[in-house]
């Protein structure tokens, strides 16, 4: 029922919003100055971390474009420790205008760290998961009299993210902000997100760029109830009430497996905890339900970074690198668990029942075997936006993963792909070719192939073909290479079924880098094996035995690249050339992000009145 909000209630739902944006409130229209300032979340923080040393600890997750620190919180028994158990990330004030969704970040870290001990459900999230608090996103548009819904390059961060980006900067992340918001994702495996703006009584779930509903769509809907509970609020999929591209929901599920949700708020007329407590509680509660387990290696032992896919159908997820645990959310039913891996053979497990409540584990050994191929997705570009709720294109992304299965990604004429060819396996520049782009058809659509060390360039050309074919990166002048990213450059309808070129996979020919961590590049045990073509404990296919068994292939994912990216000058700083964002607060082309009143003081009476 809730995934078709009415009509009515949408149109209702802008003019209030419209109506809210516009009203003076004690606090000042845009003004966040009566709320906590950037410096008193740091000190904020830093008081926690002093009070609570066993379960709280501060830092930085990076700089604003003005040198402003991204403060973060994060919290939980193991604060020191790399711990088998889910993560969380709560942000806020994406939008500096919206400075109640920081507030209510603050809010939530209040109840979970006051009442650890004393509060069951408190007690039981932070003995059992790690909560990361990140307030204040866009600290340059939050600061001053005057706040500003984007950062200081004019760029709306929530459009900067690298899944389904569409034009908000000179490219996806080029912004400090949004960069570094990756990073600490890249960093750390998160499981479940709240990503809190203003206003609308809204709980809005992914996709946001596309009307087809995501694979783990009933859970995010029962998810969303909820959080909703007995409140006004309503639980929206994305494309449903209106469409956004490049935004945190999607790129989070997209690219990271990260089940993030957007909490669109309204200026209630109490304080938002009263509103919102019960919901946030329940919310979180759900990362402590599902699978979890280890991926290991069956010959070393050792933890293996793995993508884990469900069936029933669901969007997949990752386990961390560093202890080989993964944490998936899932409702009470029966499914299969499977872990792919680079360097091993996928395994299967049937049959697993997942409780009521509470987590059944799966541990997962994989045998060696000699497969490599794309492992993620780092970057996707729609070429427009998507403005029918009946377009055709129902493929995944994620289809392009993995080893040819005949199921593809169909890219659209002019879009474009990045994909991880692995955490820890890279490709080298083996004799020969060494890459398979797998096409899931026989057509004659054609792409481009162009190969990178590090996830912000630069690319460098290698070729371009149809169907099936190979590459050699010999021409890029890398000696080894992480990202590939793939342009198509067909022809055809943007809104046809199968549009542009069909990708199954890439598959790499010439592995590089140690999977399982015993000092050589194969996955056996025996730290030879002669998988690194000249078995002298190196991954160069030379003789020289330097002993750099792991390429140092890390690929340095906090490079700023070019994190100095402007917006497209068309005088609005949004660089999708809508020049809407003219400082009233509101979002004049019916986005969400309208500027939140202040203190909340407004009810719908109010709210009411204010459109007559």
């Amino acid at each position: 029922m809730c995934k078709h909000i009415a009509l009515i209630l949408t149109i209702c739902v802008f003019y209030v919003a419209s109506a809210q944006a516009r009203i003076p409130g004690p606090r000042g229209l845009n003004s966040c100055r009566d709320f906590p300032s950037h410096e008193e979340i740091r000190n904020l923080f830093e008081g926690y971390e002093a009070s609570n040393p066993n379960i709280a600890r501060f830092y930085s997750i990076g700089d604003s474009v003005e040198g402003r620190e991204i403060w973060a919180l994060r919290v939980s028994a193991d604060v020191d420790e790399e711990a088998n158990e889910p993560e969380v990330r709560l942000t806020g004030a994406i939008h500096g205008n919206e400075c109640m969704s920081c507030d209510v970040v603050l809010e939530i870290l209040d109840w979970l760290i006051s009442g650890y001990g004393d509060d069951q459900l408190a007690s039981d999230l932070v003995d059992g998961s790690e909560i990361v608090f990140i307030p204040l996103v866009n600290p340059d548009g939050y600061t001053g009299n005057s706040a500003s819904r984007t950062n200081a390059h004019g760029v709306d961060l929530n459009r900067n993210f690298g899944f389904a980006w569409r034009g908000a900067g000179s490219s996806p992340f080029s912004e400090p902000e949004s960069k570094a918001v990756r990073k600490d994702s890249q960093e750390n495996t998160y499981n479940l997100g709240l990503s809190y703006h203003t206003v609308a009584p809204y709980v809005n779930m992914p996709w946001n760029y596309k009307p087809h509903y995501p694979l783990d769509d009933d859970l995010l809907e029962e998810m969303g109830e909820a959080y909703a509970g007995s409140s006004s609020y309503n639980v929206v999929f994305g494309f449903d009430w209106y469409v956004t591209n490049g935004d945190v929901n999607d790129w989070a599920l997209g690219c990271s497996g990260t089940f993030d949700t957007t909490i669109e708020m309204m200026s209630d007329t109490n304080m938002q905890w009263g509103t919102h407590s019960s919901g946030i509680q329940a919310f979180l509660e759900y990362v402590l339900q599902g699978a979890r387990g280890l991926v290991t290696s069956a010959s070393s032992g050792n933890p293996i970074a793995a993508r884990i896919e469900i069936e029933p159908a669901g969007e997949p997820i990752f386990s961390d690198p560093d202890l080989g645990d993964y944490h998936r959310l899932l409702l009470p039913g029966t499914y299969s668990i499977t872990a792919v891996a680079n360097g091993f053979e996928p395994k299967t497990v049937t049959g697993v029942s997942v409780p009521s409540s509470g987590v059944v584990d799966v541990n997962i050994e994989l045998e060696p075997d000699p497969q490599y191929a794309a492992f993620a997705i780092n970057e996707m570009i729609m070429p427009q936006q998507i403005n029918t709720s009946s377009y055709a294109n129902r493929t995944l992304a994620s289809d392009s993963l993995g080893m040819p299965d005949g199921e593809y990604y169909s890219m659209s004429p002019g879009g474009e792909i990045t994909l991880d060819m692995g955490v820890i396996t890279q490709v080298l520049d083996g004799d020969g070719d060494d890459l398979i782009i797998h096409s899931g058809t026989d057509s004659n659509d054609n792409v481009s192939i162009s190969v990178a060390q590090d996830q912000y360039g630069p690319f460098k050309s290698v070729g371009s073909g149809t169907g099936t074919f190979e590459i050699d990166i010999s021409s890029s002048g890398f000696d080894q290479i992480r990202f590939v990213k793939l342009e198509d450059n067909s022809s055809g309808s943007f809104n046809s079924e199968n549009p542009g070129y069909d990708l199954d996979a890439v598959e790499n020919l010439s592995p590089a880098g140690d999977v399982d961590g015993d000092s050589d590049t194969d996955s056996d045990s025996d730290a030879d094996s002669d998988s690194d073509s000249d078995a002298d404990s190196d991954s160069d296919a030379d003789s020289d035995s330097d002993a750099d068994s792991d390429s140092d292939a890390d690929s340095d994912s906090d490079s700023d690249g070019d994190a100095d990216g402007d917006a497209d000058g068309d005088a609005d700083g949004d660089a999708d050339g809508d020049a809407d964002d003219d400082d009233d607060g509101f979002n004049d082309d019916g986005g969400c992000g309208c500027a939140t009143v202040g203190a909340p003081t407004f009810g719908w009476s109010a709210l009411f009145a204010a459109l007559n």
